[in-house]
C-alpha cells in the first residue's frame, strides 16, 4: 500500500515538475495557431501499450528530441506530451487541435485537475470514428479566465514509424488557414486533372504507349497525394479507416513502378542503354512486385526486426531505380539536350519530393512545409508542370519526325511520279518518231511501188486510210506543232478530229493565252487535256465538255467540265490518270482543284504559275 501512495506521489510529482518547468503556457487568442511540439515534451514507451494512469505514465521515457513535430520511432508503441492553456478572456474560447498525420492510429486528450484524468476526445484510425475533413481534430473548450493542464497520450504498433504536427488552432484562425489549404490543394488536383485529360488525348492521337504510361502515373502519384493529405479518411467507412494506410503505401509503390517505366519509354533506355533497361525490368519484377506482394500478404507475421530488414531491401530496390533512372538521364541529354534538360529538371523535384518524405515520415530527420502543407506537394505540382512541358515539347519532336518523314515520303513520290510522266513523254516521243518517220515512211514506199505495178485504186485506197491513221496516232501521241501554233492552236486540232469520230459536243474558248508558252509547260497542259478527255469517253457518260485556257497576271489557267454522271468521294483522286495529272501539274508547281458529284458531272481547275502575262 505504502508503494503503491508513493509511486503515485512520485508520479504526480514528475507531471508536475513537468507542467511547472517542461512546458510554456499557451495563451488564447483569436489568431491562435501554435506548434505543441515547441511548448511540450514528449515521453515514450517501446514495451506494450497500457491503459493511460498517471501512475502509469511515469515509467515512459523522456525522449531527448529537438524536433518540430512529433517523431515515434520504429520500435516505439506509446506517448504522451502535456502542454497548458490560459484563457485570461472572460469569454469561453473555441479551439482545436489538429494532427497533419492522417494515419494516426489512436491519440487520446485528457484534462488534467486535481491528479485525475478526463477525457477531452479521442481520435485515430482504430478509433471507430471518421474526421471532419481531411485532418484529425479533437475539439478544446477554455472556460473564461482559466488555466488548463492537458495530456495527449498517442498509441501506434510497432515497426510503423509516425511523424506527425500537431497544432492548436483558434477556430478563427483554423477556418482561415484550411481554407487557404484546400485551396492550393484544388490547385494540385486540378493542375493533376488537367494534365491527365491532355495525356490521354495526346495518347488517343499518336498511340505512343509513353503517354498512357505517363497518365497512369499521375493517376497513382494523385492517389498517393490524397492519401498522404488525408483524404482517404474522408471517403472511407469508418471501420476500413485503415485501409487507407494500405492505400497509401501501395500508391507509392505503383506510382514509383509506372514513374521508372516512364522513364525507361520517354528516355530511350532500349536503344541507348539495352542491359540498364533489361536490369531495371527484372528488378522492379523481382525485386517490387514479387517482393512487395510477399510483403503485404505476410506482413503482419513478421517480427520488427524481419520487418525492418525487408523495408531495408525497399529502400535499396528504390535508391537504385533512382540510380538507374539518373544514368539513363545522363546518356539521353547527349542525344536531345531540350527534352533531356526538362525531364532532369522535374526529375530533381520528384526526387527531392521522395527523399524528403522518407526522411520526415520514416527516419525524422527533417521538415519542410509551405502554408501548413507538406513540400510533397509543391514538388509534385512542380514535377507534373514540368513534365507536361516535356510532353508538349516530345509531342511536337514527334509531329516534327512525322512532317519530315512525310515531306520525305512525299517527295520520293514526287520524284518516282515526275519520272514515271518524263518516261512516258519520251516514249510517247519516241512511238511518234517511229511512226511517222519509220513506220509512216515505209507503208508510202510500199503504196509507191504497189501504184506502179499494179492498178488497184481501192487498194490504193485503203493504203491512204491506213496513211492517214499512222499520221494521225504519230501527231496524238507527239504534238510537235505545238511549238508552231500554241497550245490553243494544237488543242483545236485535237478536237476537230475527236470530234469526226464521236458524238460528244465539246466546246473550247481561249482568251488572252500566251504564244510563247514553254515548250515543256504546253505539253503537259495539252497532256491534261488528253488525259481529262479519255477520262470522259471512258467513264463520264457524257454529252457535252467544255474547255477553256486563259491567262490571269502571272499564271495560266486550264478549265475543263463537263456534264456526265461524276464519281464517289472515293474514287475523286484514285486513278491512275488523276494521278498522272497531278503529277503533271506538281511538276509545274501548279494548282489542281477537282469536283466531281456524283450524278451532276465532273470540274476541274489547273492553275499554273508563268512569268507571262
Amino acid at each position: 500500500m505504502k508503494i503503491n501512495y508513493f509511486n503515485t506521489c512520485f508520479a504526480l510529482f514528475i507531471l508536475g515538475i513537468q507542467f511547472c518547468f517542461g512546458q510554456k503556457t499557451i495563451e488564447v487568442n483569436p489568431l491562435l495557431q501554435k506548434n505543441i511540439k515547441i511548448n511540450s515534451q514528449l515521453h515514450v514507451s517501446k514495451e506494450k501499450a497500457i491503459t493511460p494512469t498517471l501512475t502509469a505514465l511515469r515509467k515512459f521515457d523522456l525522449a531527448m528530441d529537438e524536433r518540430r513535430f512529433f517523431y515515434l520511432d520504429f520500435d516505439v508503441t506509446q506517448a504522451y506530451t502535456t502542454f497548458k492553456i490560459a484563457n485570461t478572456t472572460k469569454h469561453k474560447q473555441d479551439m482545436v487541435l489538429v494532427f497533419s498525420y492522417p494515419f494516426i492510429e489512436d491519440a487520446k486528450l485528457f484534462k488534467v485537475v486535481n491528479d485525475s484524468l478526463y477525457p477531452q476526445g479521442q481520435i485515430g484510425i482504430f478509433s471507430r470514428e471518421k474526421p471532419i475533413g481531411r485532418n484529425w481534430k479533437i475539439p478544446i473548450f477554455s472556460p473564461p479566465n482559466e488555466t488548463s493542464n492537458y495530456l495527449l497520450v498517442l498509441k501506434k504498433a510497432p515497426g510503423k514509424p509516425v511523424a506527425t504536427d500537431i497544432t492548436l488552432f483558434s477556430n478563427e484562425k483554423h477556418v482561415a488557414v484550411s481554407g487557404l489549404q484546400n485551396t492550393l490543394i484544388g490547385f494540385y488536383f486540378g493542375i493533376t486533372a488537367l494534365s491527365i485529360l491532355f495525356t490521354l488525348f495526346i495518347f488517343g492521337l499518336t498511340r505512343h504507349s509513353v503517354f498512357l504510361l505517363y497518365g497512369f502515373y499521375l493517376v497513382a502519384l494523385a492517389i498517393y497525394i490524397a492519401s498522404y493529405f488525408g483524404f482517404s479518411n474522408v471517403f472511407l467507412p469508418a471501420e476500413q479507416l485503415n485501409n487507407g494506410r494500405t492505400v497509401y503505401v501501395l500508391a507509392i509503390e505503383f506510382s514509383t513502378i509506372l514513374f521508372v517505366l516512364f522513364a525507361q519509354k520517354l528516355l530511350r533506355a532500349k536503344k541507348y542503354l539495352p542491359k540498364l533497361n533489361r536490369t531495371v525490368i527484372v528488378v522492379i519484377i523481382a525485386a517490387i512486385v514479387v517482393f512487395r506482394v510477399i510483403l503485404h500478404i505476410i506482413g503482419d507475421a513478421l517480427a520488427d526486426g524481419q520487418f525492418a530488414i525487408f523495408m531495408k531491401l525497399w529502400y535499396g530496390t528504390i535508391l537504385f531505380l533512382i540510380l538507374a533512372v539518373l544514368i539513363e538521364l545522363l546518356v539521353y541529354i547527349k542525344h536531345n539536350p531540350r527534352i533531356g534538360s526538362l525531364f532532369a529538371l522535374s526529375y530533381l523535384f520528384m526526387i527531392l519530393g521522395a527523399v524528403f518524405v522518407v526522411l520526415h515520415q520514416s527516419i525524422g530527420l527533417l521538415k519542410v512545409t509551405f502554408f501548413g502543407l507538406s513540400h510533397i506537394l509543391f514538388a509534385s505540382a512542380l514535377e507534373i508542370i514540368l513534365l507536361s512541358i516535356t510532353i508538349a515539347f516530345i509531342v511536337g519532336q514527334i509531329y516534327k519526325d512525322r512532317n519530315t518523314l512525310a515531306n520525305t515520303l512525299l517527295l520520293e513520290q514526287q520524284r518516282f511520279l515526275n519520272a514515271f510522266v518524263q518516261g512516258q513523254e519520251e516514249e510517247r516521243k519516241r512511238l511518234g518518231a517511229e511512226l511517222h518517220d519509220n513506220v509512216g515512211s515505209r507503208i508510202s514506199n510500199l503504196r509507191r511501188v504497189f501504184s506502179h505495178k499494179h492498178k488497184d485504186l481501192a487498194i490504193e485506197k485503203e493504203f491512204d486510210m491506213v496513211c492517214d491513221e499512222i499520221r494521225n496516232m504519230a501527231h496524238a501521241i507527239t504534238p510537235a506543232e505545238i511549238a508552231l501554233v500554241g497550245l490553243p492552236g494544237a488543242v483545236e486540232e485535237l478536237l476537230e478530229e475527236l470530234a469526226k469520230s464521236d458524238s460528244l459536243k465539246i466546246n473550247f474558248n481561249s482568251f488572252r493565252f500566251p504564244d510563247n508558252l514553254e515548250e515543256d509547260m504546253a505539253t503537259n497542259l495539252f497532256r491534261i487535256v488528253q488525259e481529262l478527255l479519255q477520262n470522259v469517253f471512258k467513264h463520264a457518260n457524257a454529252s457535252v465538255v467544255d474547255i477553256q485556257l486563259f491567262s490571269h497576271k502571272n499564271s495560266v489557267t486550264l478549265s475543263f467540265e463537263d456534264d456526265g454522271q461524276g464519281t464517289s468521294h472515293k474514287k475523286k483522286t484514285s486513278g491512275i490518270g488523276l494521278k498522272s495529272i497531278q503529277s503533271r501539274v506538281a511538276q509545274m508547281n501548279g494548282q489542281f482543284l477537282f469536283d466531281s458529284i456524283k450524278g451532276k458531272g465532273t470540274s476541274v481547275l489547273v492553275i499554273i504559275p508563268t512569268k507571262y502575262t
